[in-house]
């Protein structure tokens, strides 16, 4: 996969940073007939490329990309035009932002019907550290749950955690096993697939969530005549930035910009400099938005919250 090392990780003296996925662009087809083409050859730069993560809404029937860029888009649109030709435009980008919990809660899933199924468990939550990720702990005993079981638990956890309460997926928190049982007759391990999304879910609804925003590390160099108006629009673009150096005729600015104010700002920029600006972005993480902030995405399948529906589908047995 890409990013991965060849021989000894220690031989690399700086591991490659890859392009994080900061925006969702829906794909239109300029052709409707030609749509199964276009979806045939997405899945093929979507196996090239995994940070692509292209998917098909089959309900609304919209094809959607993630990208860290608006130039990207552009090179996607000449690749699917020389390699494959088709034709497609994009419409406008919007932010992938993500959820992490509020405080400490917990949260209980009984999983006993219909039978056969078994799987009891109460699930702890708590924020961690900006950047993270996900930590998962046990304090359950194989007397109590098996260890085959709780293992299915671990492996069930990212895939629960990729739709939180407002859909985006829930990041820097930890998640603790507390409590819980098994069924010598009833259970199986899909039992503990299913109960862990509706567990989880259940103590991210007491918890409640914050929404995280993407943000950029940002390099600016200028004109000097342009600089009081470039920090105008660093300003309103919500950015956190050192004190400007002047030298020699340039304006020069480094700091940190929300991805989804500054997207189009370098193209707005080169126009005002006439090309003499330039502007160097680099993904710098995730901070807290304002706690009036609210961005909610459709969710996709069935809300493990909505429990008898949830069931029925991971069941396969929802018309």
């Amino acid at each position: 996969m890409a990013g991965d090392v060849l021989g000894d990780p220690s031989a690399v003296p700086r591991p490659a940073r890859l392009l994080e996925p900061l925006f969702r662009v829906r794909v239109v087809p300029g052709e409707a007939d030609r749509l199964p083409e276009l979806i045939e050859a997405l899945r093929i730069l979507d196996e090239e490329d995994p940070f692509l993560h292209f998917g098909f809404d089959a309900e609304r029937g919209e094809l959607h990309i993630r990208i860290a860029g608006l130039m990207q888009t552009q090179i996607l649109e000449s690749l699917l035009r020389r390699r494959f030709g088709l034709a497609v435009s994009f419409e406008q980008p919007s932010t992938l932002y993500r959820e992490t919990p509020l405080k400490v809660a917990e949260g209980h899933v009984e999983y006993t019907l219909p039978k056969p199924c078994w799987a009891v468990m109460t699930f702890r939550v708590e924020p961690a550290e900006r950047g993270s990720g996900l930590s998962f702990v046990s304090e359950v005993s194989g007397d109590a749950i098996h260890v085959k079981y709780q293992r299915e638990v671990e492996r069930a956890l990212p895939a629960a955690l990729e739709q939180g309460l407002w859909g985006w997926k829930v990041t820097d928190l930890k998640v603790t096993l507390v409590d819980g049982e098994d069924h010598e007759i009833h259970s199986r391990p899909s039992d503990f697939l299913i109960a862990t999304a509706m567990g989880v879910m259940d103590a991210l609804d007491r918890s409640g969530t914050r929404l995280l925003e993407p943000l950029l590390s940002f390099s600016l160099s200028a004109p000097e005549e342009i600089g009081s108006r470039i920090l105008g629009d660093l300003v309103r673009m919500r950015a956190q930035f050192e004190s400007p150096l002047i030298s020699g005729g340039q304006f020069q600015v480094t700091g940190t910009v929300p991805a989804a104010d500054s997207m189009e700002y370098p193209v707005l920029l080169g126009t005002r400099s006439g090309g003499r600006a330039r502007m160097t972005t680099r993904f710098a993480g995730y901070r807290e938005c304002a706690e009036d902030f609210r961005a909610e995405t459709p969710r996709r399948g069935i809300d493990p919250r909505d429990r008898s529906k949830y069931i029925l589908a991971a069941r396969k047995a929802l018309s």
